[in-house]
């Protein structure tokens, strides 16, 4: 399965300082399914995802989808909605923390409340989370019997990144936008897409509350100037006025078009390792991971669609090269039955280079010292 676009447009791109936005717009008006913002003031989050699992977190909001099985207009009015009441709340003197049970829970016959990019990223640190399934000599107790106990990923909000805010605040939304492609020095940092287009207008400030990566965070800061990419409209055979308007508009057409299908190629159209996360009525809410090709940057996200692959909600997140090489490693030590010897032969690395490099990723402690201090006596 790979990820498109289904149903969305884009349109010229909008540069500010090294910040580049695309507004995606929808093909067609989608009014029977719609998303409302869930503000919390809890200074951390708890969300109960397992038996002995839990994710913590800063989540400032959520997000309800509210749909209609039947495709009536589903009418959404901010901070009107009464809602089941959901997890707990428990201050202390440092702060308050809420407590939740699971990423996505049903809080009304059809309204399902979700936390956005924290369920792809919950997913992300879950990956192989029990560790190895047979009880290898090279691997300590303590792998063993709790397998990778605990982690970790840093994260920033979107108002930290250096000419975000102001990118945001600069241009105006297009009419009928429902989704922006967020561009970093270049790099693709975020693709955001919303059912509807009131619901984007209601949802763009919440972009500055999203999470990105530390990459993104410090191609914000070393590139406060990105390339613009200039493509004058072709105006040598043009003769009235309306010549001239129709070759301005092939300009900015070729300009989303390259945008959408060139800019973005290391995302969509990528293979993606698809996880359900919840089937409200006949949309499907995923997370997704894509695969992991060390020569390409690599994304998180989660979306939802329906009949025909419409997409209707997406949130991505832009992995590191350090991010990519731990989830590489665990799934190729998941795949081989995290025999050291087969996996270091499947990543073509030698036995020392494929011990190092768990040392290097933060996961030495799964294996027993030993093991550690021969590769570097090697």
């Amino acid at each position: 399965m790979t990820l498109k676009l289904t149903g969305l447009t884009a349109a010229p791109a909008q540069v500010c300082g090294g910040i580049r936005l695309v507004p995606l717009l929808r093909d067609q008006p989608c009014l029977d399914v719609r998303l409302e913002r869930q503000p919390f003031d809890a200074d951390l989050t708890v969300v109960k995802t397992g038996e002995k699992m839990a994710y913590w977190a800063f989540v400032p909001h959520g997000l309800v989808l509210h749909w209609a099985d039947d495709g009536e207009e589903v009418e959404v009015v901010q901070g009107s909605q009464l809602l089941r009441a959901d997890g707990k709340k428990s201050k202390y003197s440092w702060g308050k923390v809420q407590s939740l049970h699971r990423m996505a829970r049903r809080v009304d016959k059809k309204a399902l409340r979700f936390l956005p990019l924290h369920t792809a990223l919950e997913g992300f640190l879950a990956l192989h989370f029990g560790g190895p399934n047979f009880k290898w000599p090279e691997y300590s107790g303590f792998a063993l019997s709790h397998g990778l106990g605990s982690r970790s990923e840093w994260t920033h909000p979107g108002g930290s990144l250096y000419g975000f805010e102001q990118a945001l605040r600069t241009f105006e939304i297009y009419q009928g936008q429902v989704g922006v492609m967020i561009y970093v020095a270049g790099a693709l940092a975020s693709v955001s897409v919303f059912p509807s287009a009131q619901d984007y207008r209601r949802l763009h400030a919440a972009l500055l509350e999203d999470v990105y990566g530390e990459l993104i965070w410090q191609y914000a800061l070393m590139f406060p100037q990105t390339q613009r990419l200039e493509n004058l409209p072709r105006v040598e055979n043009a003769k009235t006025l309306a010549d001239l308007r129709a070759a301005l508009n092939l300009a900015k057409a070729e300009e989303a078009q390259f945008s959408l299908e060139v800019m973005s190629g290391d995302l969509i159209g990528r293979d993606l390792r698809l996880e359900k996360v919840y089937a409200p009525g006949e949309l499907l809410l995923e997370r997704f991971l894509t695969d992991l090709n060390p020569d390409l940057p690599n994304h998180i996200g989660e979306r939802l669609t329906r009949e025909g692959d419409e997409v209707l909600y997406l949130k991505t997140f832009l992995l590191s090269s350090v991010q990519t090489r731990r989830a590489r490693l665990l799934s190729s030590l998941a795949a081989q039955d995290w025999h050291l010897e087969r996996t270091a032969t499947s990543l073509k690395l030698s036995l020392k280079q494929l011990v190092l490099e768990f040392e290097t990723l933060g996961f030495g402690y799964l294996l027993k010292a030993h093991v550690l201090e021969a590769a570097h006596r090697r």
